[in-house]
């Protein structure tokens, strides 16, 4: 019963993008539309399908996502700890929280010159791109989900005397890792955009290199290709987050910050 109601919601998702496929194909059968500036879906599939042969698709595809796994590594690392500490430390909130505040205003895509300038044209900027434009989503909900934690839970946790090790593995992060699911995945998509950007403006390789690479070649096959894979991509990666979620903390879902 579960997996026909699955089977459901997925086929009336997929009713709409196939409608507009249709009719899509048709009006450029039918000669309505320029080849060169809307190619038709049969068009871009055989392109599809021969980037695929040949192997280019899945050498930028594994590029990208090499970066992507690399940063989201480095964030979570660096996020998720801080997250815990300004929640946990209100005196350390009101020292930082004004200078992350004024960093959050800041688009990543605005600091691409920078970190050129400071890392170079190499793999370094382009993950520093995706470390900043996925920081502070991880962070902030983090962040709240140690305020959100029952004051009577800190005031046990202080009764019982826990070691502040104990405070963090039993108390603290139960009642954060809902909320850095949250930010996780809001981080996940908003790194994964930040880098195809940054991969568009200076790159050699990755999914933007491919998008850029059909523009400047003409190839407006590649260019569809390229954002179908970028939003594909950035589909499945959320709905497994969302599958991990719910298996490893079935104890709380919450709504984004």
């Amino acid at each position: 019963m579960k997996n026909v109601k699955v089977a459901v919601k997925w086929g009336q998702g997929l009713l709409f993008p196939i409608s507009i496929i249709l009719i899509w194909q048709y009006l450029a059968v039918s000669g309505r539309l320029n080849p060169y500036i809307l190619p038709s879906p049969t068009q871009i599939f055989k392109s599809f399908l021969d980037l695929l042969y040949n192997g280019k698709i899945g050498e930028q595809v594994l590029t990208s996502l090499y970066r992507l796994g690399l940063g989201m590594t480095i964030t979570v690392l660096i996020a998720f700890p801080m997250g815990i500490v300004l929640g946990g430390f209100p005196r350390i909130e009101k020292l930082l929280t004004p200078t992350l505040t004024f960093l959050q205003q800041i688009p990543a895509i605005a600091w691409i010159p920078v970190f050129i300038l400071w890392f170079g044209i190499g793999e370094s900027s382009k993950i520093a791109v995706l470390i900043y434009a996925s920081f502070f989503p991880v962070f902030i909900n983090t962040f709240f989900g140690i305020q959100s934690l029952d004051p009577k839970l800190k005031e046990v946790s202080n009764i019982f005397g826990l070691r502040f090790k104990t405070k963090i593995l039993r108390v603290f992060l139960p009642s954060a890792a809902p909320y850095f699911f949250v930010g996780f995945r809001l981080g996940l998509s908003n790194g994964w955009r930040a880098l195809v950007a940054a991969e568009i403006i200076n790159s050699s390789r990755g999914i933007g290199y491919l998008l850029m690479e059909g523009r400047n070649l003409a190839q407006p096959e590649q260019i569809f290709i390229s954002i179908f894979i970028i939003g594909l991509l950035g589909t499945m990666m959320d709905y497994g987050v969302k599958t991990l979620e719910k298996r490893l903390i079935p104890w709380g879902q919450v709504q984004e910050k």
